[in-house]
């Protein structure tokens, strides 16, 4: 058997692997769901209720029915027999007072006992409230056959609670349950996984011949002062800024530049790829926005009252940080895969295609966080401190704090830069980018190409997601809004051709640092944050004017 089809085979496992677990998920969220409704309850304050049972004190089963509320306590591990006695009792207790209630029945009593009563005079006997409660009450107790005193103990409903109380701690010890969200998301991770991986595989061809990318080297001064002009601009900027304001360029203010810059700088690793391939993409940042909203989502506090997922008992669940991570991750390849496909299959242009994903993803980013149980639209926050530790945390060298995400940042350069350089990937994605049609006839597989840069970009956005998120403690529907221009801008800054097939991983390091580096000098003066808008959007404008320049004179 070939490999080929060997792996064919595992990714179809992981398929059904995925497809399995989500079910999973999903039918263990359901019992937390059911719990609720036996409860007569919502979804945010189920959860208080299993753990405090004492706090529930009234349970309508004629509302619930009384079939699935004994189905739901034995499934509990209650008695039979006792649940079966006592929610008899007391759905015989409320249809008694239901049937005490009709008017036809209510008469039809009254004139047994009272031969004054008649269908003209019921009227005024209702009025008379003490009255008519009374003779309710004494229809009722008639009909269930007991005294006073086992009346007012039924209408207690004591036997019942007991039950509930007795049973809802169990549902805390229902693995189902509580790892549900956790499986749930393992199986959408592995889904996506195995689809991308067919997605690609789809467009395979056998390549027929090896492409250099081309990386000419000239000493030329005007070439020089051509590559590197904005470099040398807004170089001249902040030193400007520096001398205005001689603390600007303190450790402290260093280091707050480069932890702003790191998100967005995985987010304009990402990006690269995709410009290099002459293309662009508009949805970063609300795909950001979605992703980050499921790493909170899975990762906020078990003590948070108000969190998304009640039934996460256990702190991130077994699989610690992981699983929030690829969930990140998985969603945003998702929506770069749709990207992909419309750009490499479908030949739509990438402006098109990536701004309708934007507004597929912001949409879904409102719904989800609209999902919360409390039913509101409000920021997803309070996090987990193990998460806080590793997604925003620090460490010191002597005095200096150095913030874990510019490590990060670092560690995904480095990483991008081999996968650019010494990987046939790399090699071919600089092919198509600098002559498409060249690249085709060279044996290059275009759409295979594209593809996996699309999903190179996903993976990125999903670790920048993740990050982010840990970096702002609070996501709601507008996070990632205008990211999508932080991360062009510090590609465009830092050297990458949007005509395509030309760029350096290094250039674009330098450019998300000097990008915000800009953006921060311009708030240390004080300058009007509308103006800083103005002036973001020339530097824009001004990267792709000496972009194009390059190209003429290339030309």
């Amino acid at each position: 058997m070939k490999r080929k089809t060997i792996v064919h085979i595992i990714m179809l496992v992981v398929l059904a692997v995925g497809i399995a677990l989500t079910v999973y998920g999903v039918t263990g969220r359901n019992i937390y769901s059911d719990a609720a409704a036996m409860m007569g309850t919502d979804l945010k304050s189920a959860m208080s209720y299993i753990r405090e049972p004492s706090k529930l004190e009234e349970i309508n089963l004629s509302k619930i029915g009384a079939e699935k509320a004994k189905a739901f306590l034995k499934g509990l591990g209650l008695d039979a027999g006792k649940v079966d006695a006592a929610i008899d009792e007391r759905i015989a207790y409320e249809n008694a007072l239901a049937n005490a209630k009709d008017r036809e029945k209510f008469l039809a009593y009254a004139q047994s006992v009272d031969e004054t009563v008649t269908a003209d005079n019921l009227n005024d006997l209702l009025k008379d409230r003490e009255r008519a409660e009374s003779m309710r009450q004494a229809m009722a107790m008639a009909e269930l056959g007991v005294d006073e005193a086992t009346f007012q103990k039924l209408g207690e409903n004591k036997e019942v609670l007991e039950l509930y109380r007795e049973g809802l701690p169990k549902l805390l010890e229902n693995s189902h349950m509580t790892n549900a969200v956790t499986v749930q998301f393992i199986g959408i991770v592995l889904i996506v996984a195995a689809l991308a991986y067919f997605l690609i595989q789809a467009m395979d061809i056998k390549p027929r011949a090896k492409v250099r990318a081309v990386n000419p080297k000239t000493a030329r001064i005007t070439a020089f002062l051509l590559n590197y002009a904005l470099f040398i601009i807004l170089g001249l900027i902040l030193v400007v800024v520096s001398i205005i304001r001689i603390d600007f360029l303190s450790m402290n203010n260093i280091l707050n530049i480069l932890q702003n810059a790191s998100t967005k700088g995985i987010l304009a690793l990402g990006c690269a790829g995709l410009i290099v391939l002459a293309g662009t993409d508009l949805s970063i940042g609300r795909v950001l926005g979605i992703s980050a909203a499921v790493t909170a989502s899975l990762v906020q506090s078990t003590t948070y009252v108000s969190r998304m997922f009640p039934t996460m008992v256990n702190p991130l669940g077994s699989f610690g940080l992981l699983v929030p991570l690829f969930a990140s991750i998985a969603v945003a390849v998702a929506f770069c895969m749709i990207n992909g496909f419309g750009v490499a299959k479908l030949h739509l242009h990438a402006f098109i295609v990536t701004l309708g994903t934007q507004l597929i993803a912001y949409g879904a980013n409102c719904l989800y966080i609209e999902s919360q149980p409390s039913g509101t639209a409000q920021a997803l926050s309070t996090f987990d401190p193990n998460f806080l530790n590793v997604a925003a945390g620090a460490f010191y060298i002597g005095e200096i704090r150095v913030p874990l995400v510019v490590v990060y940042f670092l560690v995904a350069a480095a990483i991008v830069w081999v996968i650019w350089n010494k990987t046939k990937l790399g090699k071919n994605m600089f092919a198509v980018g600098g002559n498409t049609e060249a690249a085709a006839v060279s044996g290059v597989n275009v759409a295979k190409t594209i593809m996996l840069v699309y999903l190179m970009a996903g993976v990125l956005y999903g670790v920048a997601a993740f990050l982010e998120a840990g970096r702002i403690t609070s996501v709601g529907a507008n996070t990632g809004l205008n990211y999508e221009t932080d991360a062009i801008s510090a590609v465009v800054v830092g050297g990458v051709s949007f005509s395509g097939g030309v760029g350096t991983i290094q250039g674009v390091v330098i450019g998300a640092v000097i990008m915000q580096a800009i953006v921060y000098a311009l708030q240390f003066l004080g300058v009007n944050p509308y103006i800083q808008y103005i002036i973001r959007g020339l530097i824009i404008i001004l990267a792709v004017s000496i972009d194009v320049r390059k190209y003429i004179v290339k030309k």
